[in-house]
């Protein structure tokens, strides 16, 4: 079960919750007739809540391209290109909420910026070659 952090727009303790679907709450959040919304066993007026993010994308790591910023707290997940960059972008300029990767739901007015790093994708392309040539030798060798 995954657990999510949700950060309010009111510098209160960011709150834990779990079960949460967030491509279904991207939906019902960005409902105009939408006041408050339920998030895991918590309901919340949604014009309060700057992000909701999933556990994971709280720490960096090393698979982690994609850093973006929401009221100075910085977050990170994986992109295949700087495409994700544009429709960042779009979704954030046509929804009061953004959804990124089902990890991050940013309300728009708490984003600051997003950057991607492609030497990650570099590395792990570079990492998926020499494993490719290691099989073909170890093929050869067999032959």
């Amino acid at each position: 079960m995954s657990e999510y952090i949700i950060l309010m727009l009111n510098d209160s303790v960011p709150v834990k919750v779990t079960d949460v679907n967030l491509k279904t709450l991207e939906t019902l959040i960005n409902k105009p007739e939408s006041i408050a919304v339920r998030i895991g066993k918590k309901s919340m007026v949604k014009n309060l809540i700057a992000v909701v993010v999933k556990m994971e994308a709280v720490a960096e790591a090393v698979d982690r391209n994609l850093k973006i910023v929401v009221r100075d707290t910085a977050f990170f997940t994986s992109a295949q290109s700087d495409a994700i960059l544009d429709s960042l972008t779009n979704d954030i300029n046509k929804k009061a909420f953004a959804l990124v990767n089902d990890e991050i739901l940013i309300n728009r007015g708490c984003y600051q910026y997003a950057e991607y790093d492609d030497k990650i994708v570099v590395e792990n392309e570079v990492e998926q070659e020499e494993k490719n040539i290691a099989n073909e030798e170890e093929t050869q060798a067999d032959a």
